[in-house]
């Protein structure tokens, strides 16, 4: 069996384990007919670990072994496979996961790239292989996935916080 497919099957168990654990209540039916809708793999599984139809300790165990068979089905923002770069690495740290993904000079990238996501935050970590004169110059994007885009506080080289809005422009605080 490939990585993939263990990946469906253990997604299945928990999908049944958490059909066996709802009541008939409204309520459990509710979020078992969300989980069925949401949009992708991740979702489904992110609403499968945060509902109670599950114990907790069970979904994060399935949650981590689904990341690591299957990161391009169950990662926050997986790779679409005709963009796929070389043997990327996801690692979890609590509530945060790190994913790598190696250096690829065909495509442009002259390092590793880094993308960290936590509290609803996307950040992407990579080298510029020139940008004017200077070469391998550190490029980091920011973005705020959160379902409701709120107010980020965002801190360079200690010169103050800056306030990001959805749709505003910058603004110091």
């Amino acid at each position: 069996m490939n990585p993939q497919d263990a990946a469906g099957s253990l997604y299945e168990a928990l999908l049944a384990e958490a059909r066996q654990w709802a009541c008939d209540d409204v309520e459990d039916q509710e979020v078992l007919d969300a989980i069925e809708n949401a949009p992708t793999p991740h979702d489904q599984l992110a609403l499968l670990q945060t509902s109670n139809l599950v114990p907790s300790h069970l979904s994060s165990a399935i949650a981590d072994a689904l990341l690591a068979l299957d990161p391009a089905t169950y990662s926050p923002t997986p790779t679409p496979p005709e963009t796929a770069m070389a043997d990327p690495q996801l690692h979890r740290v609590r509530d945060a996961s790190i994913t790598v993904v190696n250096a690829s000079p065909e495509d442009n990238t002259p390092s590793d790239v880094y993308e960290i996501q936590v509290f609803g935050v996307s950040m992407l970590i990579r080298q510029c292989a020139q940008w004017g004169p200077a070469t391998d110059v550190p490029y980091i994007h920011i973005e705020d996935q959160r379902d409701e885009a709120g107010l980020l506080l965002v801190k360079v080289n200690n010169s103050g916080e800056h306030e990001h809005r959805p749709g505003a422009e910058e603004t110091a605080a």
